[in-house]
């Protein structure tokens, strides 16, 4: 299943249940995958799973107002989206270097502000997929 689509089936089950947790899935094998899952209030376990995340593990951060996922591409700083009933988005550098990927410490700020705000990151720049 690909990552969007998880991502938007995870926030229709939020947006059903109104659950928030956060959640760690990680890559078993070819077909398998496993996974944590959290209280928002557990922020410290979320900051070490970005920090210790491996090739195509993922954060989740389940909230009313959407889903935002950290997916790692080997040794490069995880992308980071958005994903709601309205739509989807990925987060980008703030300003317009669209050679520059967002750094760690930038990933972990806009993860980090999911669990704990009422509504969705206050990143400067979203930008849509189409």
């Amino acid at each position: 299943m690909g990552l969007l689509r998880r991502i938007r089936q995870a926030g229709e089950n939020v947006a059903r249940s109104r659950v928030d947790s956060a959640e760690r899935l990680t890559p078993r094998g070819a077909t398998a995958t496993g996974g944590e899952q959290v209280e928002l209030t557990d922020g410290e376990t979320v900051r070490s799973w970005l920090r210790d995340m491996g090739p195509d593990d993922t954060v989740l951060v389940h909230r009313a107002w959407g889903t935002v996922a950290a997916r790692a591409d080997r040794l490069l700083p995880p992308g980071v989206l958005l994903s709601n009933e309205t739509g989807a988005w990925f987060a980008a550098p703030p300003e317009a270097d669209e050679e520059r990927l967002l750094t760690w410490f930038e990933v972990e700020r806009i993860v980090l502000e999911a669990l704990t705000s009422p509504t969705r990151p206050a990143w400067p720049r979203w930008v849509a997929l189409s």
